[in-house]
This record gives structure tokens, sequence and C-alpha cells, in this order.
């Protein structure tokens, strides 16, 4: 729906409603933040203009462009509408933002009440290119056809008989000069090679198809040295700085990918990485430093291939490195030269997510 609204002044009466809703024995009431870009909804407006119709109410569906319009959604559908159950209907990246404003909101209302205010349930909708976050709590299908099928399994139901799966959230911190500077969650992170690639991937399109090119054309500019190679190539360098995990020494790397999720790539087909428990998160390490050797392995590295230049952690507690990175497919890079030496510290949420499986 096209929707308008102030930034909605939360009282203490609020959360205390909010808090009672999230009882095991409310019942269910969803609300779905469709980002309309998108690369699935803004393909077809088919399916997000179809929810609407098949929540309860039309207006527990908002579309959102902006961190700002996020955030008043928010507070509309959690305060106002009272929905106890939130869907997230887009890419990787949208699941990525409407986690962290949904942290940040916790975090105010906690800190102004000293209420325990926990976060709803979320439904992730395959809105998106890639969706791997989505995937992994088996979702299926297009947003649309997974609402109708939450609404027909749940409508009329009690929060209690959700079928939950607790998901491990990534915290991410990054300092210089001693001092915290940003602080994002996530599921998925990759280091600064990782990043970069990201940024070459976007030039061959988007979706697997575009993947799969990206592959194909590194790997053919780095045999002729072609001018995308000549242009790009140094992307791929090694950093200049070492890689730690846990407590063991540092040591040097091309690579590091971090997830506390099944990552699989082809939909599926190819499984990168898999989750090992809650107390920590799984990590793959690329110790070789010579980029040409890896992009020569791409496709034993995607079905999770091993080797003596590949280090696997099932349940790593820890990554420290320096540098830009990716997670959950937003870019977060910074090339002056206090950005290269910017501290990134990877650890565990202390908290986890309840992720609904369908």
């Amino acid at each position: 729906m096209t929707w308008q609204t102030n930034s909605k002044l939360i009282s203490n009466a609020d959360v205390a409603e909010y808090v009672r809703l999230q009882g095991p024995a409310s019942s269910v009431r969803l609300g779905v933040i469709s980002n309309p870009f998108s690369r699935t909804n803004a393909r077809t407006r088919l399916h997000d203009r179809r929810l609407p119709h098949v929540l309860q109410s039309p207006q527990d569906a908002v579309h959102t462009r902006t961190a700002a319009e996020l955030d008043r959604a928010l507070r509309h559908l959690l305060f106002t509408r009272k929905v106890n159950v939130l869907g997230l209907n887009g890419g990787d990246g949208t699941l990525h933002l409407g986690l962290n404003r949904l942290l940040a909101l916790q975090d105010e209302l906690q800190r102004m009440y000293g209420w325990h205010v926990p976060l709803p349930p979320l439904l992730f909708l395959n809105g998106g290119t890639l969706n791997m976050v989505s995937r992994a709590t088996g979702t299926k299908g297009n947003p649309a056809h997974t609402v109708r099928a939450f609404m027909k399994r749940y409508g009329g139901s009690q929060l209690n008989e959700i079928n939950l799966k607790s998901l491990p959230v990534l915290t991410v911190r990054t300092i210089s000069d001693d001092v915290v500077r940003s602080t994002r969650h996530g599921f998925i992170f990759g280091s600064e090679v990782v990043a970069n690639a990201l940024e070459m991937y976007g030039l061959f399109g988007e979706g697997y198809s575009g993947l799969m090119r990206f592959f194909s054309e590194v790997l053919l500019g780095y045999t002729l040295n072609t001018r995308l190679w000549q242009e790009h190539g140094w992307k791929l360098d090694a950093p200049m700085t070492p890689i730690k995990i846990d407590d063991g020494a540092p040591m040097t790397y091309l690579a590091a990918v971090a997830s506390t999720i099944d990552l699989a790539l082809a939909k599926g087909v190819l499984t990168a990485l898999r989750s090992h428990g809650k107390d920590g998160f799984s990590a793959r390490i690329l110790t070789e430093t010579d980029p040409g050797r890896v992009i020569r392995s791409i496709p034993r590295l995607l079905i999770g291939g091993g080797g003596t230049t590949i280090r696997d952690v099932p349940l790593a507690r820890s990554l420290q490195l320096r540098g830009g990175y990716t997670l959950d497919g937003e870019v977060f890079l910074d090339r002056t030269p206090k950005g290269l030496r910017r501290e990134v510290e990877v650890s565990i949420a202390p908290f986890q997510l309840r992720g609904i499986v369908l």
C-alpha cells in the first residue's frame, strides 16, 4: 500500500502492549514490509501487489524506499497496526537493513523504558536476487505464495504454534584509534577482496546468470589480460595485513567468508559453507595469495572442495582483520589509507533471531 505517517511517538504503554502481544498465547498477526526496488519485486509488481489482499488487513502491508521510511514502517506495523510477526520482502540487502533498523529500535526502547523488548518472529521472503538468507530458513516460491501459505497455515493460530528456527547472528565492529566506529549485524560476512568481487559482479547483471558470467569473465580476463582485468584485477590482490582466527597466530590470506547460516549458491546446488552450531560461525579462509591460482580453482571452491590453500573453521568465535568488508551483500569499503588500516572484528552476537520455517 501507499502510506504516509509521521514517526509515531512510542509510549511506555505502547511498549507494554507490544510485549504482551509477543506472548505465546497471542493470536498471530502478520505485517509485511516490502522493498519495491529489489529484483523480484521490481521485475514484476504482481507479487507484492497481491500481498495486501492476502493479509488480515491491507494496512498490514507497507512499501519502503529509504531507511527513514523503514524506521517509520516498523513503528507503524508494530505499534499502530499491532502486528506481532514481521515479514521482510526483499533481497539480502533489504533483510540486512531491516534487521539492523529493528535492532536499533529495540535498543532505543529498552534504553528509554527499561523493558526487555523481544524481537518479533521474522518471515523472510524471496523478493531479491540471490535470496541466500531467506532460502536458509527454507523459504520457497515468490513472496505472495509464501505469505499465502503462512496465512493458510497460521491464520487464527497462536504464536506458540508457529514453527520457528533459531538463527545465530554475526556482530561486525569497525575500530580505529581504539574507538568503535560502527557496529552492524548480519548473517554473511566477506573480507575486502570479497567486497571488491561483489562490486565487479555488478558489472555483469544481477542474479545467478550474472554470477556465472562474472566467474567466467574473471577467469578469461586473468588468462588473456583483458581490459576488464587491467582495470579491475587489482581488486583481487591479497591484503597487506594478516587475519587472526580466535586465539590463533595471525596469517596471510587472500579472502575470508564467515556465515551463521548455510551459505549456498546456484539455488542451493552448490554449498559453500554450512552452519555448525549456535555458539559460533563457520568460516573459510583462502590462504593462497596468488589470485590466479584461486581464480582457476573457483569451481572447486564453490562445491566445498578443500586443499592446502583453504582453511575451513567449522565453529569459529572471532575473526580479526583490516580493511573493507561486505555483510549480507551490502558493501562497506573505504579505500583511503585510514580506511585500509581500520580494524574489523567479527564475532557471534549475544542473541538469536526467531526465523519462521514453512
